[in-house]
């Protein structure tokens, strides 16, 4: 990611990251995908415009296996590409019987009388890889969406701001406009504005009626940690709450672990502007301004969606549609002045 102005620091612009074709990775140490093979929340390297849309699938006519077994919880896709729409997620250890396979891969696949495409990079003819303890499925809508039941979108940025006038200036506009934005910065991010400024960006955040979650101390990809380094990341200068978003949205089972040793559940996002990659305001604008109800839309406050001017379009945009952002906490009942939101979120916020 681009060195921020103002920090001697650089964050990694990938958290801005993107899912992968495998939402679990198959085993701690296992390399992170790369930019082709990169999704809507897995890890993509910053580039200066969208990769160009893949062409018509050449199909491979060697001998076909049979049946595959799926290495990790792996997306059917509509096409043999992570830019295509995801159909369902078929879970680790299923076979599925195979009809096709690309040059590039991917395979044609059925399952639960669902056709479509997955990446063979998480199919094999034997059995699963372990990758760490076994834990409870959590349904991936769930996972996305996180505590917004509601209709409204939500607007979420992660890493760190460029300065803290601009981190200011955002949260008052948000707060004055009855705005609730769901903010994620980092643990080095937090250290480096106390230490400089003697500011708690959390609990200024916090003090305006926004939301604040976890993003890790050091935005490291979990995956390469055990359970306990994991829990041990999240635990460390990192935002205190129950609600964390995982640095490029990388997951796997160790990752699931180590969240829940640390209290915490995943919340990730339903749609990304790939702001990080386009550094383009008008299209991050137009991008978060064609969210669908009850999205969790990711931007990062490093980048142009993160200005009052941009906001203001981006509601917009949504109001043009009939659809409102979350509002800004005015308390447990709901009425009078935007309060100090809690450390820890609701099961439901209050949007």
């Amino acid at each position: 990611m681009a060195k921020l102005t103002g920090m001697s620091r650089t964050i990694c612009g990938a958290a801005c990251g993107i899912l992968a074709a495998a939402i679990v990775a198959s085993g701690a140490g296992a390399a992170p995908p790369t930019a082709h093979q990169a999704s809507a929340v897995t890890i993509a390297q910053p580039a200066a415009a969208l990769p160009a849309v893949p062409g018509p699938v050449k199909v491979a006519t060697a001998k076909l296996p049979a049946l595959l077994t799926t290495q990790a919880n792996l997306n059917l896709r509509t096409g043999s590409s992570t830019r295509t729409r995801i159909i369902i997620t078929i879970p680790k250890g299923t076979s599925v019987k195979v009809q096709a396979r690309a040059s590039s891969g991917w395979y044609k696949v059925t399952y639960k009388s669902r056709t479509g495409w997955a990446s063979g990079q998480y199919l094999a003819a034997g059995k699963p890889v372990k990758s760490g303890p076994k834990l409870p499925s959590i349904p991936l809508a769930h996972q996305n969406r996180g505590p917004n039941k509601t209709s409204r979108v939500v607007l979420t940025y992660d890493d760190c701001p460029r300065t803290l006038s601009s981190f200011k200036s955002v949260i008052n506009y948000a707060g004055k406009s009855n705005i609730g934005l769901v903010l994620a910065p980092t643990g080095d991010c937090l250290v480096s504005f106390k230490r400089r400024y003697g500011v708690d960006l959390a609990a200024l955040a916090r003090s305006k009626g926004q939301w604040v979650i976890n993003h890790s101390a050091n935005h490291v990809d979990l995956r390469r940690l055990s359970c306990t380094q994991g829990a041990r990341e999240l635990r460390g200068t990192g935002v205190r709450t129950n609600y964390g978003r995982p640095p490029y949205g990388a997951i796997n089972s160790n990752v699931r672990c180590a969240y829940a040793r640390a209290d915490m559940k995943i919340w990730t996002w339903t749609h990304d502007t790939l702001d990080w990659m386009v550094r383009s305001k008008q299209t991050t604008v137009a991008r978060a301004g064609a969210a669908r109800r009850g999205d969790t839309v990711l931007m990062h406050m490093q980048w142009e969606g993160f200005t009052p001017d941009s906001i203001r379009q981006i509601r917009n945009r949504l109001s043009d549609s009939g659809i409102g952002l979350c509002r800004a906490y005015h308390g447990k009942d709901g009425r009078g002045a935007v309060a100090k939101t809690p450390v820890y979120l609701p099961s439901s916020l209050p949007c």
